[in-house]
């Protein structure tokens, strides 16, 4: 006999050998012995989650010899129904056969009796390939059929099958299968094959096969075929091109020391012997992921890929962790984009350390400040005790004194929309057009952090000299909200632009609610823009006299 497949082999034969979908198991038994049958299903899910599979198991329990819900596998009707041979069966492939003129030779074959059975089953897979007049012509036939059909649709996109049909059917959402399960299923597999296996192995399958049992034993089964009598995590790393968990743990450790040159090597090294760099990127979220569960938690059993020790072994901060897993969360979209992965990859691992370079030392390397005489640029000090003085001599000058207490810039929606009326659309316009250019600053150890902030973001408006500018995500606005990197910000701007900017970085929503209450025919007077950037504001020119003559 030809070789099987071990998805064709192990294919469930009864409701009891299917892997997970519990409910939808008892669902449909409890439909048979009950006698409430309807004439139209929908089977949907992702790929490889056993809706198929479901179908032929139903198929066989409404026609088994033994009566009604059973599945002896026996009969001529289990049998013929395992072969694919059964005449009351019929399996149809919607992408085949998606035209009118196929829906109507269906629906003229299904007035005719069953030959051998007491349904006639018809299972149209991948049924979301029908064309939209196959569709419609189905319809009828669909919603009354005669007493002894019954359909069973199958597709992993539901959401492009018209409303008309969904309306027409009883669905069944397919969901993932636990990784849990899959192991367990594999087990059954290996020893039913007389084949060892290390625990960790068949983890590392069910964690590669992202929910699907057909996916888990179809790479179980090339993974034999490479490792022979017994499979060991070693094989399942060769043969996938995989990092092993230690060579994981030693990277994340690199990039947290910022060992740049062993950090690259390593990964060129493993790239070279057939790494997979997509499937790295991916457990490099997962190991992060895991790090800050484990330090918010401190429970081992919600960690998915780390146990409790592992956790512990990195030398990093949970902010680090923080931070390293919202880049590799936006660096992984841009991989569709690019030609060249393993560049793309090496690029990110360069960010990553260059970031910890720019905002690690702030508080590590903080150290008491010199109290020297104030001199006549040091304008805020100077000012304050100017203030004081002219208060106590009857002299009103008006000072603002900068707020110290925050580093965060603060903007509330009035002052954004006072931003609005000030507004040069053609300032705008020629700043959008070079923000692409941020780019460049990627590979400045001095500037990398702030500028990739700067380029995920999108300009919305340029009124007299600063830049309000949104990010979808919060964790990249926080890079740069502070007054502290202003400096850094309008050095970049300077360069860029040729021009000093402040650069504002607001929420999406603050900024909705802005333009919000402008559509509204909210107009407030203009007035000098009021935020507090981190620099002192201008004094009037009294103050300006005043503290000439004290420096």
């Amino acid at each position: 006999m030809a070789y099987q497949a071990f998805y064709n082999k192990y294919r469930p034969q009864t409701f009891d050998e299917v892997v997970g979908q519990k409910a939808i198991v008892e669902t449909l038994r409890n439909a048979i012995l009950e006698d409430k049958i309807a004439h139209a299903y929908l089977f949907c899910g992702p790929r490889g989650t056993g809706k198929t599979t479901m179908a032929r198991l139903f198929a066989k329990a409404l026609n088994c010899k033994e009566g009604m819900g059973h599945q002896c596998n026996e009969c001529d009707s289990c049998i013929s129904i395992m072969r694919g041979e059964h005449p009351d069966v019929f399996e149809i492939d919607a992408a085949s056969n998606s035209t009118v003129d196929s829906v109507r030779q269906l629906i003229d074959n299904v007035s005719y009796q069953p030959i051998m059975s007491r349904y006639k089953v018809y299972i149209i897979d991948e049924v979301h390939n029908m064309s939209n007049s196959a569709f419609n012509a189905l319809l009828k036939t669909l919603e009354e059929p005669p007493e002894f059909v019954i359909f069973i649709l199958a597709t992993t996109e539901p959401q492009k099958i018209l409303p008309t049909i969904l309306s027409r059917v009883q669905r069944f959402d397919f969901n993932k299968v636990s990784e849990k399960d899959l192991i367990h299923n594999m087990e059954r597999v290996l020893d039913s094959e007389n084949i060892q296996y290390e625990n960790e192995a068949l983890r590392l399958v069910a964690s590669l096969s992202d929910g699907g049992v057909r996916d888990s034993l179809s790479l179980l089964d090339k993974l034999v075929s490479y490792s022979g009598e017994n499979l060991t995590i070693q094989d399942v790393n060769e043969m996938l091109g995989l990092l092993s968990l230690s060579d994981e743990l030693d990277l994340v450790n690199l990039i947290a020391s910022k060992k740049t040159d062993e950090c690259l090597t390593l990964v060129k090294d493993k790239y070279e012997h057939g790494m997979d760099i997509t499937r790295l990127h991916a457990d490099l979220i997962r190991i992060y992921k895991d790090f800050i569960v484990y330090h918010s938690t401190k429970d081992e059993k919600l960690l998915d890929r780390l146990k409790a020790d592992e956790v512990l072994s990195l030398n990093l901060s949970l902010e680090e962790a923080r931070r390293n897993i919202d880049y590799l969360l936006t660096a992984k979209r841009e991989y569709r984009n690019t030609d060249d992965v393993f560049s793309h990859f090496e690029l990110t691992l360069l960010s990553l350390m260059s970031e910890l370079v720019v905002t690690t030392p702030v508080v590590q390397q903080a150290t008491p400040v010199k109290e020297e005489k104030p001199k006549a640029n040091t304008i805020v000090s100077v000012a304050t005790e100017v203030k004081s003085e002219k208060q106590e001599k009857g002299i009103d000058i008006e000072v603002k004194k900068q707020d110290t207490g925050s580093d965060r810039i603060t903007c509330n929606q009035d002052e954004i929309l006072n931003l609005m009326l000030q507004a040069d659309k053609q300032a705008r316009i020629d700043v959008s057009a070079k923000w692409s250019t941020l780019e460049q600053f990627f590979f400045d150890q001095n500037k990398s952090f702030q500028a990739k902030a700067m380029s995920t973001s999108k300009v919305r408006l340029v009124a007299k000299n600063i830049i309000l500018i949104t990010n979808p995500f919060a964790a990249e606005i926080d890079k740069i909200n502070t007054k502290s990197t202003q400096p850094i910000l309008r050095a970049i701007c300077k360069e860029l632009f040729h021009e000093e900017y402040y650069v504002l970085p607001v929420t999406e929503d603050e900024y909705k609610g802005a333009v919000q209450k402008y559509k509204m025919g909210e107009r407030p007077a203009i007035t000098k823009p009021n935020i507090d950037f981190g620099e002192t504001p201008d004094l009037n020119a009294s103050t300006d006299f005043l503290n000439d003559l004290l420096g």
